[in-house]
């Protein structure tokens, strides 16, 4: 009996761990061009890194407020590490500048 219960718990522990899948967020590539929240599928107050994937040309980031004014410009060289952008409102705008892919997770 104390057999079966032992190889029961082993049993039972493995199938536990066989399925484990690990939840990430999709990553979305964009390239040049002007966009908002709602076009990249940003949500306000999350928070999000940008990469520049191309190998050869670099990328520029600007996100403008409503009024108009530059709230990040940064400039992304070619197989970038991931850069982490600041608290991010509904209301931003974003101009992706260079023939670049730009990659929001």
């Amino acid at each position: 009996m104390k057999k079966f219960a032992s190889i029961l718990s082993i049993l039972l522990f493995i199938s536990f761990n066989i399925n484990k899948i690990n939840a990430t967020a999709q990553s979305k590539v964009y390239s040049q061009g002007f966009y908002t929240m709602k076009d990249l599928n940003l949500y306000e107050g999350a928070t999000y890194t940008v990469q520049n994937s191309q190998p050869y040309d670099d990328g520029m980031l600007i996100i403008i407020d409503s009024e108009e004014r530059i709230q990040l410009l940064l400039h992304i060289p070619p197989y970038s590490t991931k850069y982490t952008l600041p608290s991010l409102k509904s209301d931003y705008q974003f101009i992706i500048h260079n023939n670049v892919r730009l990659t929001f997770s």
